[in-house]
């Protein structure tokens, strides 16, 4: 792809995605992918073309027409919709011919672009919350291997409209990046995984009953309840609170059964409740946004109880029925580069005191997470469930809810595409680029919450409902203010040694070599612009050389946040009081195996203390080695992501 950048967050290695996309520019948006997968030619193509199996966002592919062309081509006319992301930007709309053919060389092609106007495709105005999105020449190359597999090739181009969005909502549609991720590398994703899934029953001929189909279910059910469509059977409901920036849907069950609903005749007369709100949170990231909703999973599985029965119990003065203890299983966790994770959740009842008649409420939750990479900009996390029992149907649909937080800073692609400005505009342009910095961060956040509802309770559901989801946007928003990084200190490299600034650069190169992607983004290239990114950085960086005892050399101003204490104090502090837990038997005073090995070393997420002794969360950690000047002396940068002050206190 010419003048493309590569993606970020994708995992170095010869088994691994290629990844490019290119700047966006006017909602033209572009991503190149490419990889090996263990799948033959024809089976390859039969998977990809169907779209809605293997992409969340798909809501409804439907082929108009088909036929055969000249030298075995076939030609169909697709329409598509997709789903949106967040409850204020419009839905994709395409109306596509397709085109499939054999090359003489073994190579399967299939061709896919927007219906041009006068060809059918304007005429047919799209439906109600959809935009009528531009694909321009796209698809896939399928090459054959000698031995088995075949290389897959996947090219995506779209002009996505965004005029129709908020100019602080564009990132939702123009972003090259949020585009790879959602289709590019998704595809090649779900090809990868497809070999493995062979032993699961019915995986090949219906992938939505397998353990990795209950993940597709979840998401494709939040995704229905965040667009609300009409066309499915929902219908908005007016606010019962003046005050509220809540909104309810109401889908009468007469369109669908969900599961949830106690039975037949209870879900025949009445139906699903969604009540959904939306915050634009300013200068918070959203991984910092989803650490916290990850740390109290277990409040926002309580309220999504049955409200009639919640209200109930809480007439009785009975507290002890909303302490409930929780246990997860994991059953599934997919591929690094997904980094989803499906589990099942046990929500056991209190132990009941004598005399007292408690209703059993011993349940269980289908929870789907998936993280992100901060350097993954536009790249979106969630964290989504869903009560399920022991004989879930197969074709039933889950009843989700949960959050979705979508990045609005900055990314790397818009980077390079401000830095092409000509030199005529770049005076004028240079407040804007400025206030563009990829450290001011900001999320999208999306709460849907939904219940079943019976025809004699609807009205109380739906207070309930509007009540409990106003009062998690309260909190929320009372927390976004504490979990608001605060902004470092304006520094300059000359307030700094020469080689600390060397050090910056070897340790950016080193993560660079090792790992396959960028740390930092420089705004303008040059040391100093290099510098300050890193000394901003959110995540927490330290630098520890072995002396031969292990010295901290230099960290940015997160990391020193997270240590409490200065650069003058730095050296005071070691990794064997860092990580002094009680019973670590870990011989810290000794370098690290990755530094003879691999080079790199990913850690999950962890605990460790500051130089006053709290204890400090980490949502997971990266050491790499440090290439320098002197070949003696060992040298490793340690990240720390995510991270917080806890109440967790070691023994």
């Amino acid at each position: 792809m010419a003048g493309g950048i590569p993606l970020p967050g994708m995992k170095p290695g010869p088994d691994s995605i290629e990844a490019m996309v290119r700047p966006s520019c006017g909602g033209h948006i572009a991503a190149q992918a490419c990889s090996y997968v263990d799948l033959g030619v024809y089976k390859v193509a039969e998977i990809i073309k169907n779209r809605h199996m293997w992409s969340y966002d798909c809501k409804k592919q439907e082929i108009m027409t088909s036929f055969h062309a000249d030298h075995g081509g076939f030609i169909e006319l697709v329409h598509t919709q997709m789903y949106a992301p967040s409850k204020l930007v419009a839905a994709w709309d395409f109306r596509t011919l397709r085109y499939t053919c054999l090359l003489e060389n073994g190579n399967l092609v299939v061709c896919e672009g927007s219906l041009a106007a006068g060809q059918g495709a304007h005429e047919i105005a799209p439906l109600p919350g959809f935009v009528r999105a531009e694909m321009l020449p796209s698809g896939f190359l399928i090459r054959p291997c000698e031995q088995g597999g075949s290389i897959v090739m996947v090219v995506d181009d779209i002009n996505s409209m965004p005029s129709t969005a908020a100019n602080s909502l564009r990132p939702l549609y123009d972003t090259s990046t949020l585009l790879a991720w959602r289709l590019t590398c998704k595809v090649l994703n779900h090809l990868r995984a497809h070999p493995k899934d062979k032993g699961e029953a019915g995986m090949l001929s219906n992938p939505i009953s397998s353990v990795q189909g209950f993940s597709h279910r979840l998401v494709r059910g939040f995704n229905d309840a965040v667009n609300s469509s009409p066309d499915d059977g929902w219908v908005p409901l007016s606010s019962e609170l003046s005050y509220s920036n809540v909104t309810i849907h109401i889908k009468p069950s007469h369109h669908s059964i969900e599961f949830g609903a106690n039975d037949t005749e209870a879900a025949t007369r009445g139906g699903i409740i969604c009540a959904k709100a939306f915050l634009l949170l300013r200068n918070l990231s959203s991984a910092a946004l989803m650490s916290f909703l990850r740390e109290r999973w277990v409040a926002w599985m309580d309220l999504d109880a049955d409200l009639s029965v919640r209200d109930s119990c809480k007439t009785t003065g009975n507290d002890n029925l909303l302490k409930r203890k929780f246990s997860s299983v994991k059953i599934s966790e997919s591929s690094s580069e997904q980094n989803e994770v499906l589990e099942v959740v046990r929500l056991q009842k209190p132990q009941p005191l004598k005399g007292e008649n408690i209703p059993d409420f011993e349940s269980f939750m289908l929870q789907f997470s998936s993280s992100m990479e901060d350097t993954s900009a536009s790249a979106y996390a969630q964290l989504l469930f869903a009560p399920i029992d022991a004989s879930v149907p197969d074709d039933s649909s889950l009843l989700p809810s949960g959050f979705r937080a979508m990045h609005l800073n900055v990314c790397p692609e818009r980077l390079v595409s401000l830095q092409t400005l000509d030199l005529a505009s770049s005076l004028e342009d240079q407040p804007r680029l400025q206030s563009q910095s990829p450290h001011e961060t900001g999320c999208a956040l999306t709460i849907v919450f939904q219940y079943a509802y019976k025809a004699e309770n609807r009205s109380v559901v739906t207070i309930k409902a509007q009540q409990n989801l106003q009062t998690i946007v309260e909190l929320l928003q009372q927390a976004a203010v504490s979990l608001k990084s605060h902004p470092a200190p304006l520094i300059s490299s000359s307030q700094f040694s020469t080689e600390a600034v060397l050090l910056v650069q070897q340790m950016v190169d080193s993560y660079r070599n090792h790992l396959g992607q960028e740390l930092l983004i420089s705004a303008d290239g040059s040391s100093e612009g290099l510098f300050k990114a890193f000394w901003n950085f959110q995540h927490a960086v330290v630098c520890c050389a072995w002396k031969p005892l292990p010295e901290f050399i230099f960290a940015n101003h997160s990391a020193l946040a997270m240590l409490e204490c200065s650069l003058f104090a730095l050296k005071e502090m070691s990794l064997e009081r860092m990580f002094n837990d009680g019973c670590s038997k870990a011989d810290n005073s000794q370098p690290p195996p990755f530094l003879q090995e691999e080079g790199f070393a990913r850690l999950p997420r962890g605990v460790c203390l500051s130089s006053r002794g709290h204890p400090v969360s980490f949502e997971r950690a990266i050491g790499w080695k440090v290439t320098t000047v002197d070949p003696t002396v060992q040298v490793a940068a340690l990240m720390f992501c995510n991270w917080s002050f806890t109440s967790v206190q070691l023994q």
